[in-house]
């Protein structure tokens, strides 16, 4: 099992040349760059000819000469075709040994990483020069003054202030509660100038004129939104609109300051009925921007999106096109995943029965021993989020209660606890309890490779989980006080940005917060580089590649202060997703991989120099992709439309890595039925095969279906995405983190006090609850909303009338289904972590 004897099993890397790292670029199709890194892992060179001839197509192909990117195809064909001219037996197989070139993988690694870093910074700047414009003033006809810059600057910090992103949703992002405000807007604003213009023809409503009138009325208000965009700094309303944007005003004093309990809104919800008029401002600011043509183009600056019928909004030509060849390069991409696998030969889990030494033979450290105190804090955090998210499911069928637990008791609980405020803690909770499980492993993880500390560790480790509870509860504490107004409104200062809430789905907390995580994130990399340092292995071994993974964590969590309250929307999104995308598409991925490679090792189920060839791989294949990836969250917030087909090329290829970890998840899942009843680690395993086989269908089938352009300029913001969602963050990461605090117990823990039934219940009740609520409920729901949007609009789609129907009030109750054995897992594994917690502490009195 562990012990230092384990640190010398395997071999060390050897050092290569570096003709290779200066042909790192930024948009690397991700199969090709990942081939070129096992070309850097191989261990012998058989021969220079063919990999000069690798190396050449790889440069040719990519840059051609500067002017463009050869597809992804022609890419594989011409690496293909070289690398079957050099076989090792003369059988016509692909011979490994003959790539292997003078270079370091972990140099090529940095440069693949950094040039990803340099791209996306690019893109940033020009995404910032080209971000919709906030015009000075907007006048109606007659020059008379109707909306400035800083009424709709004021309505988003009043939006983000009142926690609207987590009551609906702006530009399609957020929850989906409540109404999305560009399209409510834009819908409410066509309404509103039809209405004007039947007005102005003696009818009392749109309705009241004849078939003939309504289409000349039609055609002339989507004529006055499908306008270009004015050339200098103010919009010239037309009389319709004008009206319009009073009337919208108007609606949003009485929904969001006098209350609308229908759609779980409290009276007062926002601090007054001028906030109230700022934010409509602030909504039909986005609808402006999604019907008013780019300078030099023939759509909207968020490529028409959202559709809206009557508005002019469609999708585009482009959309159309690059869903086509998302659908080629991800059969291409596929087939080259399933090729790759097999032809590089890379090592599984044994299928072996292995002794491995009882966990009463492994000694444990102090450092361990405080790590194994994160376990319960997550378990308590799980439990939370669990409670929560019932909450949150059950007000869409209830909106103004809880089963009458409120009235009962006197106590008005969507006051108390608004949906948005439930929402911004539940989606916290589950990053958090994730995360705080991670890093219990980072901490633990290398002491199975050494039997000493470093100096102090112990205490770090303690002192470390003191600070995130701290800061967990100082934040958590500064959301409510900030979301009910505590901290003072945006006239006041930035105090209810800074200490409370600064209002933005994920990323909820305050900036002060915020620090202290990043803080606590860059002591964590710190304490475990430390512990790795002690450890027999290069730069590029299995412990150093975990730490580089967490501090990738932190690095991408500096993004988030990168933007203010004044910020255009738009960057705000950009910024926003970089945060998000980078975590659950791309470092996350590097940290499960990495986790999973050390957890195998540990068990003796794999071979360390296999593992460190393996995670080479698919780190450069999730790198490759995942980095840019993130631009499929670009395509409809405002920002170039040179997204769409850089989004739609990396999103789809970032399903070629994920065929690595269905392959892997094959190979778990034979190691662990190759067990006997007396492999101590069947529980934790059990996890890991189940995280792999969540993230293939939840962040690869789901991923590529909603990410294709044409579904997801429907789809964008409604249940199916929230089915991603779940079945992503838990199913991948929260399964494997799981299965982390499971391994840690299940070591720390006395072979006599040691009782599976907690964690092995834990495992099905929420694998369970996730597939009934995914398939009972949230899947069925987002395929009849994507009809919805198709046939009547995205705003129908969104609509408390969509909710109120029957049959999707019937899917909605069949939540309850999934919610309650998931809430049942979270509490058994709470107890369980606190019931072996104390049989660990009483062992670790023992052992000192």
């Amino acid at each position: 099992m562990a012990g230092t004897e384990r640190s010398q099993s395997a071999g060390t890397r050897s050092s290569d040349a570096t003709e290779i790292v200066s042909d790192r670029k930024a948009g690397r199709p991700s199969a090709a760059t990942a081939l070129a890194a096992t070309a850097l892992l191989s261990d012998d060179v058989v021969g220079d000819g063919a990999l000069a001839r690798t190396l050449s197509a790889l440069a040719g192909s990519l840059t051609n000469g500067g002017t463009g990117t050869a597809t992804p195809e022609r890419v594989l064909f011409e690496l293909l075709s070289n690398l079957v001219l050099e076989t090792g037996d003369g059988d016509g197989g692909v011979d490994l040994a003959a790539l292997r070139p003078q270079s370091t993988g972990s140099l090529a690694l940095v440069a693949l990483f950094v040039a990803n870093l340099v791209a996306m910074g690019l893109g940033a700047w020009v995404s910032h020069e080209r971000a919709p414009p906030i015009p000075d003033e907007i006048r109606g006809p007659d020059g008379d003054l109707i909306v400035t810059d800083e009424q709709v600057q004021l309505g988003k910090k009043a939006f983000q202030a009142n926690g609207l992103m987590n009551l609906g949703s702006i530009l399609g992002n957020g929850s989906y509660f409540g109404v999305d405000l560009t399209a409510d807007a834009l819908a409410l604003k066509a309404e509103f100038m039809r209405e004007y213009y039947a007005r102005q023809r003696g009818a009392d409503s749109f309705d009241a004129v004849d078939d003939d009138e309504q289409a000349v009325i039609a055609e002339r208000v989507e004529r006055e939104l499908d306008a270009d965009a004015p050339e200098g700094p103010v919009i010239q309303y037309s009389a319709a609109e004008a009206y319009a944007h009073h009337r919208i005003r108007d609606q949003y004093v009485d929904r969001y300051y006098g209350g609308s309990p229908e759609r779980g809104i409290p009276s007062k919800f926002v601090r007054s009925a001028d906030h109230a008029r700022r934010i409509a401002d602030f909504a039909c600011w986005t609808a402006w921007m999604s019907h008013t043509n780019r300078p030099g183009s023939d759509h909207s600056y968020t490529n028409d999106w959202p559709y809206v019928p009557g508005t002019g909004n469609r999708p585009t030509g482009q959309v159309l096109v690059w869903s086509t060849i998302s659908v080629i390069l991800l059969i291409a991409g596929g087939g080259a995943g399933v090729w790759a696998y097999h032809s590089l030969d890379f090592a599984e889990p044994t299928t072996e029965i292995i002794d491995v030494p009882s966990p009463d033979d492994v000694s444990i450290t102090p450092t361990q021993y405080a790590a194994a105190w994160y376990v319960p804090v997550a378990g308590a955090l799980f439990a939370a989020q669990a409670l929560i998210g019932a909450l949150l499911a059950h007000y869409y069928v209830e909106r103004t209660g809880f089963y009458g637990i409120g009235d009962a008791l006197g106590i008005d609980i969507v006051s108390l606890v608004p949906f948005s405020l439930g929402r911004a803690w539940h989606v916290n909770l589950g990053i958090l309890w994730i995360t705080t499980l991670w890093l219990a492993g980072g901490l633990f993880l290398p002491g199975l490779f050494s039997d000493r500390d470093p100096p102090w560790q112990a205490e770090g480790t303690t002192a470390l989980l003191g600070v995130l509870v701290f800061a967990t509860v100082g934040a958590f504490t500064g959301v409510w006080l900030g979301t009910h107004g505590k901290l003072g409104s945006p006239e006041d200062g930035d105090l209810w940005w800074l200490l409370g809430s600064e209002g933005l789905e994920y990323l909820e907390v305050g900036r002060l917060w915020k620090v202290g995580l990043l803080g606590a994130f860059a002591g964590w990399t710190w304490l475990v580089l430390r512990s790795v340092r002690q450890l027999d292995e290069p730069l590029t071994g299995l412990g150093h590649f975990m730490t580089y993974a967490g501090g990738s964590i932190a690095l991408m969590f500096a993004a988030s202060m990168l933007y203010t309250p004044e910020t255009n929307m738009a960057v705000t999104e950009f910024w926003r997703w970089w945060v998000v995308h980078m975590w659950v598409e791309g470092v996350f991925e590097f940290f499960v991989t990495a986790v999973i490679s050390v957890a195998l090792v540990s068990m003796d189920l794999l071979e360390r120099a296999d593992a460190e060839k393996a995670i080479f791989f698919e780190v450069f294949t999730i790198m490759a992709a995942g980095i840019v990836g993130v631009s499929h969250h670009y395509w409809w917030v405002g920002l170039p439309d040179f997204w769409v087909p850089l989004g739609t090329t990396f999103s789809t290829l970032e399903f070629v890595p994920l065929v690595f970890v269905l392959y892997r998840s094959f190979g778990e899942y034979r190691s662990l039925k190759a067990q006997d009843e007396a492999f101590p680690y069947t529980i934790p395993l059990l996890f890991i095969v189940g995280s792999s086989i969540w993230n293939f269908v939840g962040g690869g089938v789901l991923g590529f279906f909603i990410n294709l352009p044409l579904i997801n300029y429907y789809e964008h913001g409604t249940y199916l995405t929230v089915a991603h969602a779940h079945t992503s963050l838990f199913g991948a990461f929260g399964l494997l983190a799981l299965g982390l605090g499971t391994y840690i117990l299940r070591v720390v823990t006395p072979e006599a006090a040691w009782d599976p039934t907690w964690f092995r219940g834990t495992f099905w009740l929420t694998n369970v609850g996730l597939v009934v609520m995914s398939v009972a409920s949230l899947l069925p729901i987002g395929f009849v909303q994507l009809q919805t949007a198709y046939q009547d609009g995205y705003a129908v789609a969104r609509s408390l009338e969509f909710y109120e129907q029957d049959h999707v009030q019937t899917l909605l109750w069949a939540r309850t289904l999934g919610d309650t054995p998931m809430i049942l897992g979270a509490l058994a594994f709470t107890v369980g972590a606190v019931r072996h917690l104390y049989a660990a502490q009483q062992r670790s009195v023992v052992d000192t």
